[in-house]
């Protein structure tokens, strides 16, 4: 096998770790700490029937909401593309598909949440500033949009590359995101006080250094030199993880919602030129939340809903879609 054949290889590999690694760690320490906490410590913390069994069913739900919102994620990345909004999703398909159906304007309003098609028409932008020309897609871009080289896409409102869920967060699957970052935060606070009594019991007790045997490093370098145990080096790995992933998850959620509330991305907020152009997404609140979620957004937080399109105002719209061609 040639150096060139071994290199191919080895990129191959590299751009499935990229893509799929932090998935498959996530899907790992999932299941890990659902065994940990349903199936060895509350029987060892609850007495009665009826607290584990609430226990059990409250878990499986948390853990289906997390499943299925990075799922969605990772498949509704592909919407995050330029060329899949201005195909499906942009006004001129919004205008065609109200002028097909005139008769009934009041309810094509009212099934979608979008605005009629004369509020877009009768919407008069207040800034004409051009597109931009992306050379790596070879094609004009809305001003909006960022080139991600990992995606090897222009991504529509760009947030960020998450390399834990192996894909942007654009305008497509920030939904997604946000309620996958919210159930992991309820999850993993649920989780953290079983672990931390599995260790204060069964471990050491935590005053006044003894928790310094949870820290996942300390005890696998015990369990080397065989001053532990190797069941007691798992759970102190998972509670480390644990701890480390409660404090991202919830701080990512917060920096989310600060984003979303002021109507700018994470991208765009630290981008001082993007935030000197446009004045954020939305009028108030409510139309930013609608953007993400799209209509009856806190129900996205219960079920996925993605049939339920972002609402796209006039002045949304004109935002995120402007161009100066019709190349895409």
């Amino acid at each position: 096998m040639g150096l060139a054949a071994v290199n191919r290889k080895l990129a191959v590999l590299g751009e499935f770790f990229i893509n799929w690694g932090g998935s498959i760690i996530v899907a790992i320490m999932l299941c890990a700490i659902y065994y940990a906490c349903v199936h060895v410590i509350a029987e060892m913390m609850y007495d009665d029937g009826a607290s584990l069994e609430m226990l059990v069913l409250f878990a499986k739900f948390i853990v289906f909401q997390i499943a299925i919102n990075l799922l969605c994620f990772i498949y509704y990345s592909r919407y995050n593309s330029v060329t899949h909004w201005h195909r499906q999703s942009c006004v001129a398909d919004l205008r065609s598909y109200a002028e097909e159906n005139e008769a009934q304007p009041l309810e094509y309003e009212y099934l979608t949440g979008q605005p009629t098609v004369e509020d877009h028409l009768n919407y008069e932008p207040t800034d004409e500033s051009g597109s931009k020309f992306c050379f790596t897609c070879n094609r004009e871009a809305p001003q909006r949009s960022h080139h991600c080289p990992l995606c090897k896409m222009c991504v529509l409102r760009k947030d960020h590359h998450c390399f834990v869920t192996g894909a942007c967060v654009g305008l497509g699957n920030q939904r997604y995101f946000m309620v996958f970052l919210f159930w992991c935060t309820i999850g993993l606070a649920v989780a953290l006080p079983h672990l931390f009594f599995y260790l204060n019991t069964q471990v050491y007790y935590w005053y006044p250094f003894g928790f310094l045997y949870y820290l996942g490093p300390i005890a696998i370098g015990r369990w080397v030199f065989g001053y532990a145990s190797f069941v007691q080096a798992v759970f102190s790995t998972i509670f480390s993880f644990a701890f480390a992933a409660l404090v991202t998850a919830g701080g990512f959620f917060g920096m989310q919602v600060y984003y979303t509330v002021h109507g700018y991305t994470m991208y765009e907020y630290h981008h001082l030129t993007v935030r000197a152009t446009f004045n954020g997404d939305g009028e108030n609140i409510g139309e930013r939340f609608r953007l993400v979620f799209g209509k009856n957004w806190a129900l996205n937080f219960l079920i996925p809903q993605p049939w339920n399109l972002p609402v796209l105002t006039p002045a949304i719209s004109d935002s995120l879609f402007r161009v100066r061609s019709k190349v895409l």
